[in-house]
């Protein structure tokens, strides 16, 4: 009885699937696998009788150095670990919520943009022409672009 072989089409399945896991995740430690099984996959294609034991070394042996040298650039370039202190944390403002309410503006809205700080956001506006300290109601939200927020002129209303 044969023991087990793996010949070179099992070494390009592992190619195409870890090639596959390397683009969906957007990942390059699976590209190292995807490498190393071409190289062994390429060895077996010359030499079909290339014992398993030496196969499995080859491919171990790349995959591995690959991939530790991999995340120790990667993470040196990205200056992971590092605590960045002047950069404030962004924060998540729920402008549908703000349909229907009256803001005061800061800023004027000039040829039909506007800028407002709220809650620490920054918040794009378009609507018509207004000075600054003008009030204003929220009117909706763009359809594409959801930052966009849509205004009109309040006059007489209570702010939010």
């Amino acid at each position: 009885m044969g023991g087990f072989l793996l010949e070179q089409w099992h070494w390009w399945t592992i190619t195409l699937l870890a090639c596959s896991f390397a683009f969906y995740f957007a990942n390059s430690k699976p590209a190292w696998v995807a490498i190393a099984s071409t190289v062994v996959g390429g060895i077996l294609w010359f030499e079909p009788w290339f014992p398993v034991m030496y196969q499995l070394g080859v491919f171990f042996a790349i995959a591995s150095v690959g991939t530790v040298l991999t995340t120790l650039i990667v993470d040196a370039y990205k200056g992971e670990g590092e605590a960045v202190e002047n950069e404030a944390p962004k924060r998540v403002l729920r402008v549908d919520r703000l349909i229907g309410h009256v803001i005061t503006l800061d800023t004027p809205i000039v040829n039909g943009n506007g800028v407002l700080e709220m809650q620490g956001a920054m918040l794009r506006l378009r609507g018509a022409d207004c000075e600054a300290g003008s009030k204003v109601r929220v009117t909706g939200i763009d359809g594409i672009d959801r930052e966009l927020i849509l205004v009109e002129p309040a006059e007489g209303a209570e702010e939010y």
